[in-house]
């Protein structure tokens, strides 16, 4: 890492979510981003990207411990249009015909078959697709002076990592994929009750119990079943209420992985080593989905976790982290056995 360019700016404080990471604000051309950070600065970065209409804190504190821990250092943050980072407020206001079922029913279909939405032109205007967004992490990356960093993106933040990967191969060492997809068409839709729950209108914002109740019926339907913690989702989702309730951020971010479309072309040109992790229980997104990204990226390897959801519940972070941590370790060492036979 470098030192701070004049072009970005940056304040810092310590994080009020983790007493072992500092919080910054960061300034890049267009956006402001809510940013964590843990860790020796001077060791390799892991940076996480998180899902659609999740906010960075859905990465577990103990799951980025133990990166920290194994000699990371551990970078996540808000995407756009969530948490604490810019709101597109005056970007193309979404309209009734975006939040109802049926009409998110139609658009997945038309997705699934492999028609993308198109950003401008269309009857229900996209305000901007996961390109944009990958860009967004792109100007982050400038903003932090981090040349180069290991990538771990869950589900959309999965989509926006392969992006990245292909599109900036010079920043991305390696790649770890979690409960993600490639979006090639037919693949496997979600469960028709996990969909239904994932587009149901969200309560009003003043109704917090019905908020909270709304949010808890998600995390349920589409996590680890049998590792299911009621009392636990209730604490998270208050918790991030209380930090920054914004819906339409989550309506937006799903149109914007369906303007996106099918990713194989970026797949084809990424050469990074790529672990690509996923659930057996996962309803949201099929364990086809991984496989699809495994053989379409040519350093690729699959591994399937007996049990797990669309989630990271606290039993599985040991195994989950113990995967990307070796898996971004081993790039290290072959990394210093090259160098060591180069000078001898």
């Amino acid at each position: 890492m470098k030192t701070q360019s004049p072009r970005y700016k940056i304040t810092a404080r310590p994080s009020k979510y983790a007493d072992f990471m500092k919080a910054y604000k960061v300034k890049t051309p267009k956006y402001k981003f809510y940013v964590e950070r843990g860790g020796d600065p001077q060791a390799p970065v892991i940076l996480l990207i998180m899902g659609l209409g999740a906010q960075s804190l859905v990465w577990p504190n103990d799951f980025c411990h133990k990166l920290i821990e194994a000699g990371f250092h551990v970078i996540r943050f808000d995407n756009r249009d969530i948490g604490k980072s810019s709101k597109l407020k005056h970007k193309n206001k979404l309209t009734k015909q975006h939040q109802t079922f049926i009409q998110q029913l139609r658009l997945v279909s038309k997705f699934k078959l492999g028609i993308n939405l198109p950003k401008r032109g269309d009857a229900i205007p996209i305000p901007y697709n996961l390109f944009d967004m990958a860009e967004d992490t792109h100007q982050l990356l400038n903003a932090l002076q981090i040349d180069h960093c290991h990538v771990l993106g869950m589900s959309m933040g999965g989509m926006i990592a392969q992006i990245l990967a292909a599109d900036y191969p010079e920043r991305v060492l390696s790649l770890g994929l979690l409960a993600t997809s490639n979006n090639r068409a037919l693949l496997p839709v979600p469960k028709l009750t996990s969909l239904r729950q994932l587009t149901r209108p969200m309560p009003p914002k003043k109704d917090v119990e019905a908020v909270i109740s709304h949010t808890v019926a998600l995390l349920k339907e589409i996590g680890s079943t049998q590792h299911f913690d009621e009392s636990r989702a209730r604490q998270k989702a208050l918790l991030l209420y209380e930090r920054r309730f914004y819906p339409k951020g989550t309506t937006r971010h799903l149109l914007a992985v369906m303007a996106t479309g099918s990713l194989t072309q970026h797949n084809a040109r990424t050469y990074q080593p790529t672990l690509v992790v996923h659930g057996s229980d996962d309803s949201l997104l099929s364990p086809s989905h991984g496989r699809a990204i495994a053989k379409a990226i040519p350093q690729a390897r699959f591994e399937l976790i007996e049990g797990l959801g669309h989630d990271i519940p606290n039993v599985f972070i040991p195994q989950l982290s113990g995967l990307f941590i070796e898996h971004f370790s081993s790039i290290h060492r072959l990394s210093h056995h090259a160098t060591h036979e180069h000078r001898g």
